[in-house]
């Protein structure tokens, strides 16, 4: 029986202010290595095949997370010309000019005045790092609030010089992505916790998305992916909402491997930065079955 692997990323390029501490950026060269040997080791496959198989040998699905134009970049460049296909799940309100996500917003602050002066700000305790911060002492915060928050963090620190911040996606792009065989897929309106989300605001952030994402690319979604990537994140509430709204995929991360799925529509990914390609074999094949074993057995 064949086990898919998945792999996740996020922004092809260098990383600005705007994305130090995040943990979203790879590098170009690097990530076109990564392509070349992941060609070499398993049989890419797209979202349809994965749904509905038959799956090859050893299938892959290439996934990207946010709304970074860089991916758009490496489509053109590197997938296209190999005929790959992939699936990218985009925030819509990162689509337009001049926006500045919660998590950018945050990370720029951090490097900017200093996580201690950020944290004093917005009055928490000092986490560890900004990804901390974002993902543990702020992930149960509303819409409302993180609105808020980000408000607040740019009367303090700002406005913030946007010309260093890594380009996002127009929404002209989107059905460029399509033609290049990426299927569009939901990561909510706003990139919000998924524990955080009150049944009001579900609507928007989960259907508006998607029939906006729709719209933009003229196609169907019917994917999602839950923003930090976290199980937890994925309530109860929030998988039957999503079962509800015509997602049948819907994405974690956690790097375990996919032989023991929490659902049958649920898959884990492995998140990938500027890992070594010659390495990529244990990353993705040992490593997941250590992980999911630790997870079913020890806890």
């Amino acid at each position: 029986m064949s086990i898919t692997t998945c792999i996740l990323h996020h922004h092809i390029g260098t990383e600005s202010s705007f994305e130090r501490g995040l943990a979203v950026a790879s590098d170009p060269e690097v990530y076109e290595r990564q392509v070349a040997q992941l060609a070499l080791d398993y049989d890419i496959i797209d979202l349809e095949r994965l749904l509905h198989g038959p799956l090859p040998k050893r299938p892959l699905l290439m996934t990207f997370d946010d709304a970074y134009r860089s991916v758009l970049d490496a489509v053109e460049t590197v997938l296209a010309p190999m005929g790959l296909p992939s699936v990218f799940f985009i925030n819509p309100s990162l689509l337009k000019e001049n926006v500045v996500s919660f998590d950018n917003t945050l990370a720029w602050a951090t490097n900017t005045v200093g996580l201690e002066k950020l944290c004093a700000e917005i009055g928490v305790p000092i986490a560890e790092s900004v990804g901390a911060l974002i993902t543990q002492t702020l992930n149960d915060r509303n819409a409302t609030e993180r609105a808020a928050i980000k408000d607040q963090v740019l009367r303090a620190f700002g406005p913030p010089d946007l010309s260093p911040r890594a380009p996002l996606l127009r929404p002209a792009d989107l059905p460029r992505l399509v033609d290049l065989k990426v299927e569009i897929g939901n990561h909510t309106m706003t990139h919000i916790s998924g524990r955080a989300l009150k049944a009001e605001e579900m609507e928007r952030e989960i259907t508006t998305a998607k029939t906006e994402l729709e719209t933009l690319s003229g196609s169907r979604v019917r994917s999602f992916s839950v923003p930090y990537g976290h199980e937890r994140d994925l309530t109860p509430e929030l998988t039957n909402f999503l079962r509800d709204t015509g997602h049948v995929a819907i994405f974690l991360v956690h790097a375990r491997a996919n032989n023991h799925r929490p659902a049958p529509d649920v898959w884990y990914r492995t998140s990938l930065h500027n890992e070594d390609p010659g390495t990529l074999k244990t990353s993705l094949r040992l490593k997941p079955i250590l992980r999911s074993f630790k997870h079913r057995f020890l806890g």
